[in-house]
């Protein structure tokens, strides 16, 4: 991190010992700059590669292919390398699950799990579990992948959202700050700070982290309406669950 990013960071963490009065923030991360994460991103796609390396080359553009958003294209180039690769498994597995095939995904996320890949593996499972609304679970999944990925940002972000949407704002909150003590500049964490904030009713604490960051006016309102929709599902979720103990309760 540069001296001037480490200054930046140093300004968020002050804002916040400011604003979020009473709660403890984390403590910084020695040795820990914004290049970790990729760093980590190396080592994983390093893990599992194919034995031949001319499988590598092919597997690095079908991940280039994958990220301008061509997933059938990638596919079809993933299944002419023939590759058995670890690598392979998790470029399939991601591109299943992208293209809303989560259950084939699954099995291939599975087979990650007792390998060096065990963290993207963990992942792949918690967002399936995500978006089947099954929360508990993703909230399993991810805390695995984050104990095996502890830089990774993307997973970070991930528990962090997940463990908003179950309500527990305290550890959604550390999973977001550490994100930003990682890489300030992060912006998916910083939107994700705004929504719980603004669940949280802490209108100035909003106020400032939105001005510090420079966060427009009209994201942090469309940020506000998400959060409002979040609560409301949340609302519905826990009054469908006592409507289910009740009947349980009369024995139907």
């Amino acid at each position: 991190m540069l001296p001037g990013e480490c200054a930046r960071a140093g300004v968020l963490l002050s804002i916040f010992g400011a604003v979020m009065t009473g709660c403890g923030l984390l403590s910084p991360k020695d040795g820990i700059d914004r290049d970790s994460n990729t760093e980590a991103q190396v080592r994983a796609r390093s893990c599992g590669d194919d034995d031949e390396p001319e499988q590598n080359v092919k597997l690095d553009l079908i991940r280039q292919i994958m990220d301008s958003g061509k997933l059938y294209a990638a596919l079809a180039h993933l299944d002419n390398t023939h590759s058995s690769s670890l690598q392979a498994a998790y470029l399939r597995a991601e591109i299943l699950r992208r293209t809303d095939h989560a259950d084939r995904a699954e099995t291939f996320y599975r087979k990650l799990l007792k390998s060096c890949l065990a963290g993207r593996g963990y992942h792949g499972l918690g967002l399936i579990a995500g978006k089947k609304q099954r929360i508990n679970e993703a909230i399993y999944y991810l805390q695995k992948a984050a104990d095996e990925l502890p830089v990774d940002l993307r997973v970070r972000n991930d528990l962090g959202y997940a463990l908003l949407l179950d309500g527990r704002f305290d550890s959604a909150r550390e999973e977001f700050l550490t994100v930003l003590e990682l890489d300030g500049g992060d912006r998916l964490a910083a939107s994700n700070m705004i929504l719980l904030l603004s669940m949280m009713g802490k209108e100035q604490e909003l106020r400032v982290f939105s001005e510090y960051l420079h966060i427009d006016a009209e994201t942090v309102a469309q940020l506000q309406v998400q959060a409002e929709g979040i609560k409301e599902s949340m609302k519905g979720k826990r009054g469908k669950r006592k409507e289910e103990r009740d009947l349980a309760g009369q024995g139907l």
